[in-house]
């Protein structure tokens, strides 16, 4: 199917989205530049042996090891001992408490890296260090789509070379605000809310917990009719909407799903139909495991990357880099006038932490230093930033 990558290339982050040829997005991203992304071939070194869980850790960057399969690298001839330098490859990220899950069997996506190729690389590197794709928000990008784009449309003009470089194949252009073919702030609001609307009444709530995603559908109250045919509808519609949240979500692990009550084998393999059918075109491929005993539907989609709520993170954060991309814009449109940024606590503190490299890439392309003061606790708007002269 082909597809078109919608970016807007903010300061130290990018958000983009994968969009059909209805229009509508079907998977969202945000890059920012912190992340090892599942794909990417490192140089790790061996931390420790672990034989009760048949696995070896291997520093690669992250914040925790991940782990190797020992029998895997014994079968190919790979010693794991401590302190050994070894090629991996990402195939699950890392999670908050869970390392990667890497693997020593490669399988580069850049054309032309072969063995010979990529342990060139690793002999000139110091480990722990990024062999495949070379670090990059493009590079990352085209690892997570499923399939590479036939177009590519920007809101930076700055970014083409970069996108050109990895995306050879893409038809790429540059769009201003006004000629952008999507609202993705709403399209990102959309997916991160809690509730979404069915389409005939009703609603559908989403939770991510640590356990599994949980998801509950409402009837709500119909006007008429028999109320096991409303329910049934409103089951149907919900277990295409949850199909589809679920891949723009990047929902991933165990989905359990509690649709409204219904009585009889028939009307719950119609709904257990509906959501398989609704699952595969997902390129990700959950799987519909069946009914429990409570009367809840479970699935399961295969965890690759955190969800797109787990990458934003807390909301300070995602307020820290609204921010920057405000200020950007206002400063390209008012070039004349020295801008700061007014910050509630939240937001000043991930300025200085999670959000600080795209402070100083924001810095770096403005060529001055930005500053920073406390906006006024007594701002009855609620807002978290207001950009405001110097």
């Amino acid at each position: 199917m082909p597809y078109e990558l919608l970016i807007a290339a903010g300061p130290g982050e990018w958000r983009a989205a994968l969009v059909e040829d209805s229009g509508e997005p079907v998977e969202l991203y945000v890059e920012r530049g912190d992340r090892r992304p599942a794909g990417s071939i490192h140089l790790g070194r061996v931390v420790r042996r672990a034989p009760g869980l048949d696995s070896a850790f291997v520093e690669i960057g992250d914040p925790r090891p991940g782990l190797v399969p020992l029998r895997e690298a014994a079968g190919a001839g790979i010693a794991l001992d401590e302190g050994a330098r070894v090629i991996v490859q990402v195939r699950r990220e890392a999670q908050p408490d869970k390392g990667a899950r890497l693997t020593t069997r490669i399988a580069p996506r850049t054309p032309g890296l072969d063995p010979t190729a990529l342990a060139a690389r690793a002999a000139a590197r110091d480990p722990p260090a990024q062999l495949d794709p070379a670090p990059g928000f493009a590079a990352a990008l085209a690892l997570a789509v499923p399939e590479l784009p036939e177009r590519i449309i920007t809101d930076d003009p700055a970014t083409v070379p970069e996108l050109r470089t990895v995306f050879a194949e893409a038809e790429i252009a540059a769009a201003g605000a006004d000629e952008f073919p999507l609202d993705l702030d709403a399209a990102f609001a959309a997916a991160t809310a809690p509730r979404l609307p069915l389409p005939d009444g009703g609603a559908v709530h989403i939770e991510d917990t640590h356990a599994a995603v949980m998801i509950d559908v409402d009837t709500g109250t119909p006007d008429s009719g028999s109320a096991a045919r409303a329910a049934l509808a409103r089951n149907l519609a919900a277990a295409r909407l949850i199909a589809r949240q679920s891949r723009l979500r990047n929902l991933g692990g165990g989905i359990v799903i509690d649709f409204v009550g219904i009585e009889g084998r028939t009307p719950r393999e119609r709904v257990r139909q509906e959501l398989a059918t609704a699952f595969a075109a997902d390129p990700a491929a959950p799987q519909v495991l069946g009914w429990t005993r409570l009367g809840h539907l479970e699935a399961v989609r295969p965890y690759r990357s955190p969800s797109l709520a787990a990458i934003l993170g807390d909301p300070g954060t995602t307020a820290a880099f609204a921010a920057l991309r405000a200020l950007l814009r206002q400063a390209r449109a008012e070039p004349a006038v020295h801008w700061a940024l007014a910050a509630r606590t939240a937001v000043a503190a991930a300025l200085r932490g999670a959000a600080a490299a795209g402070l100083g890439a924001l810095e770096a392309q403005l060529g001055r230093r930005v500053e920073v003061v406390a906006l006024p606790s007594a701002d009855d708007g609620g807002r978290p930033f207001e950009i405001v002269p110097r």
